[in-house]
């Protein structure tokens, strides 16, 4: 839902005349913005009127968006039966199943098997880190060896399969990011959707404004390295690491199983939204729409490109995304934004 807020606000932009905005608690803009779109002017607004504002219109935004992307794959070819087909498959028939599963193992066992490796040096027990302290640098270490162990199974992949979208190109950048943009009002509209559902099942009452226990400790932990290391985690580390598990791993065992890009997608997206209620830190149940649209939008955009960082990139962006809404829009998150 954060990006209809940002959406919003530029529409909001574009529609109006110059004039500051000074949001209180510290925050400051030189962006001028002007008036709304009933004609209201929203000079010397908070940037929580503005935001509560720009939510008015989200909905339609996300309807309409949503509305001209299903075209535009339409047009595309890709909605259409056999459009994966006929755009040209990933060819993974030199690698059986079981190696693909055996890779999502590998990247997963080197992730989870990081506490032990920390733990064996007697180091860590030594140090005079607190608790949450261990808790991050044993995070931290996990997606290191979690990325290092899936950069050699892309390489030996790639080796024996180089037509299966195994390789890493810069050109993955601007694509996957042109993809996070074309999915990501289908992802927000599966957003509104789940909140509907909770606000209906609830009686009225509204869900946790963070659907995430990482949201909430970066918003609110000081702002020191461990923070930072925070943050890497959640907009690099786990990312790179889950695309490879979920989208590149598993959804071409799948495919290589079901023969067909379309199940292999939604079972790999299902599979995606189920383990995070699986965490340390399990999300709320209405926000397992929006993270299994997450992993259709990747799955789809994988197979659509063949670049194993499409979807990478296109996951990295939604975290960040929502990150910076949470930094921005969290109650108390201005007092401790850093400058």
């Amino acid at each position: 839902m954060g990006i209809g807020i940002i959406v919003a606000l530029l529409i909001l932009v574009i529609a109006g005349v110059s004039g500051p905005v000074v949001a209180g608690d510290g925050f400051s803009s030189s962006a001028t913005l002007a008036q709304a779109v009933d004609a209201e002017p929203v000079t010397d607004m908070r940037v929580e009127e503005v935001v509560d504002r720009a939510q008015e219109y989200q909905l339609w935004i996300f309807l309409i968006s949503s509305v001209l992307v299903i075209a535009l794959l339409f047009a595309g070819g890709l909605l259409v039966p056999g459009g994966f087909a006929k755009a040209g498959l990933r060819d993974l028939t030199p690698m059986p199943a079981v190696v693909w599963f055996f890779a999502a193992f590998v990247v997963y066992l080197a992730v989870y098997s990081s506490a032990t490796i920390v733990a064996s040096t007697g180091w860590l027990e030594r140090s005079s880190f607190d608790d949450e302290q261990r808790r991050i640098l044993i995070g931290s270490v996990g997606f290191l060896l979690g990325v290092v162990a899936g950069v050699g199974m892309l390489f030996i992949l790639h080796r024996s399969a180089p037509d299966a979208g195994m390789k890493i190109s810069g050109l993955d950048v601007p694509v996957g990011f042109g993809c996070f943009l074309l999915g990501y009002p289908l992802i927000a509209l599966a957003g509104l959707a789940a909140v509907a559902m909770y606000t209906q099942i609830n009686d009225g009452q509204q869900p946790p404004p963070l659907a995430h226990g990482t949201l909430e400790t970066i918003v609110g932990a000081p702002r020191d390295i461990w923070w930072w290391l925070i943050i890497a985690g959640a907009v690099i580390g786990a990312p790179f690491i889950e695309e490879l598990v979920f989208r590149v791993f598993l959804q071409s065992a799948l495919i290589k199983i079901t023969k067909s890009p379309w199940i292999a997608i939604i079972t790999a997206a299902i599979l995606f939204g189920l383990i995070h209620r699986l965490n340390e830190t399990p999300v709320p149940w209405h926000a397992l729409l929006p993270i299994m649209m997450v992993g259709v939008a990747c799955g789809v955009g994988y197979e659509r490109t063949k670049r194993v960082g499409v979807p990478i990139v296109m996951h990295m962006c939604f975290n960040a995304l929502n990150v910076i809404l949470a930094l921005l829009t969290a109650p108390g998150a201005a007092e401790s934004a850093p400058a």
